[in-house]
């Protein structure tokens, strides 16, 4: 059980209302993790406005999600997980790259980028910095604009991770 109430559409601040409208016209019905922050409007819309961005970067959406994913699976948050895992399909990642993550070392479903990708993840998720080895090989194939919107990726995961588990949101029944 959340540990705070949601905001619904009738109880949500004036400046709110509207995005909560359009969000639920969009995509159906507004995920908790929006209406639960939702309770301070300043941070919702600013949440938003980086969540927004996220889908803007010159990063391939497949390593964004695979990052998000990895980050999210690392934290245990399954609210995160199941909802980027369902972004990662969209993105174009198969069945086998949205569940093998756990695995990742191992499976042949991944391609070197796609690897270092999912290892940088785990490197910032656990210990903040990550190897040399991993920062060479990532700065042969990505710019470093990739690579900043790569660490973005990973804070706002590690971030959002954080705050949903902190009050126990839960998955949306619909």
């Amino acid at each position: 059980m959340a540990l705070i109430s949601y905001v619904s559409k009738g109880e949500a601040a004036e400046d709110v209302r509207p995005i909560l409208e359009n969000m639920e016209k969009k995509v159906g019905a507004v995920p908790n993790v929006f209406r639960a922050m939702a309770h301070s409007p300043a941070l919702f819309e600013g949440f938003l406005a980086l969540n927004s961005a996220l889908t803007k970067t010159k990063l391939d959406p497949k390593l964004r999600e695979l990052a998000y994913i990895k980050t999210s699976e690392l934290n245990g948050c399954e609210y995160c997980l199941h909802h980027h895992q369902n972004f990662g399909r969209k993105a174009g990642l198969n069945d086998r790259q949205v569940n093998e993550t756990p695995k990742f070392e191992t499976s042949d479903a991944y391609d070197e980028l796609q690897l270092d990708v999912m290892q940088y993840a785990k490197e910032v998720t656990r210990h903040i910095n990550v190897s040399e080895s991993l920062m060479t090989r990532l700065r042969q194939r990505l710019s470093d604009r990739e690579i900043v919107e790569l660490a973005m990726v990973v804070g706002i995961a590690n971030f959002t991770n954080r705050v949903t588990e902190t009050l126990k949101l839960e998955l949306e029944s619909s």
